[in-house]
């Protein structure tokens, strides 16, 4: 397998969330919010706190904190996507959100001031890293002593997504995403394997909550745009034009077949909240 350069990844990382700035968290699916609801009440930050937001998308986690730390606090928001930061802090603007900020910035090292935050949240994004444990030990230098860095990742898959796999395999970019968040010895594949992560940074008692979330759609169709919306959509986007259809077409067929008592396509998302502190 060819080596992909740090650099290009974060490149293709940025172009990749750049194409679905407008579609994200946008398609009539609670996804990114529910889970945002979770994360901050298990970080709790105080009313007044500094907190860091890392790959903040269009702000799910973002504005949820800038309203529980209040007026008085600080939140700072960075993305690796130009086109997500422009659209976050043109909403945050718009919703008149004074204690917010928001910058391009490559999460592997952050080039921010250390021991500043009182907490770190990084929500469905950590998998995307080519060294996790590098990353969360730079983080771990932003935070005060005893500060809380809180991420979200996918506990166990739904086997109906296991399911696809026949179809999706062999598209998937392995070159370009190290780790497979879905592999089951992989340092994603259990509750353990985030708290070791989190202990190989430098950081004290790791603990784990997790929770079901149950998404429905409409149809097929908004499955489909569902996908496309966030970042399975480089999947979609690398299979090639002759293939495409036929696999589309084959997923969508599955799909059709998640149906429940009352007709609507259901999936159910194991989620897991990783935290844990700076000595």
């Amino acid at each position: 397998m060819v080596e992909v350069p740090d650099e290009i990844r974060a490149a293709r990382l940025a172009e990749l969330f750049d194409l679905v700035v407008d579609s994200y968290d946008n398609v009539g699916v609670p996804f990114f919010g529910p889970i945002a609801d979770r994360l901050i009440a298990e970080v709790d930050p105080r009313a007044g706190a500094r907190v860091l937001d890392i790959g903040c998308g269009r702000g799910a986690v973002l504005f949820r904190l800038a309203e529980a730390v209040g007026p008085g606090g600080e939140v700072v928001g960075i993305d690796v996507s130009p086109k997500m930061v422009a659209a976050t802090a043109h909403e945050a603007r718009a919703r008149g959100l004074t204690n917010v900020s928001v910058q391009v910035m490559d999460a592997t090292a952050p080039t921010l001031p250390r021991g500043a935050f009182d907490a770190i949240t990084a929500s469905f994004m950590i998998f995307f890293l080519p060294d996790p444990a590098a990353a969360l030990t730079a983080w771990r230098s932003l935070l005060v002593p005893h500060g809380t860095v809180g991420v979200s990742t996918f506990g166990a898959w739904d086997p109906r997504w296991e399911q696809m796999e026949d179809l999706f395999g062999p598209y998937r970019d392995r070159a370009f995403f190290r780790i497979d968040p879905r592999d089951p010895n992989g340092p994603f594949g259990s509750d353990g394997a985030v708290e070791g992560l989190m202990r190989t940074a430098g950081l004290v008692h790791p603990r784990t909550v997790a929770f079901d979330l149950d998404l429905f759609f409409d149809d097929t169709e908004q499955w489909y745009a569902w996908t496309r919306s966030h970042g399975q959509r480089q999947l979609w986007d690398s299979i090639p034009a002759g293939d495409l259809d036929r696999v589309r077409d084959a997923a969508l067929a599955r799909v059709d077949g998640w149906r429940d008592e009352q007709g609507r396509i259901t999936s159910r998302h194991r989620i897991r909240l990783t935290l844990a502190q700076r000595p």
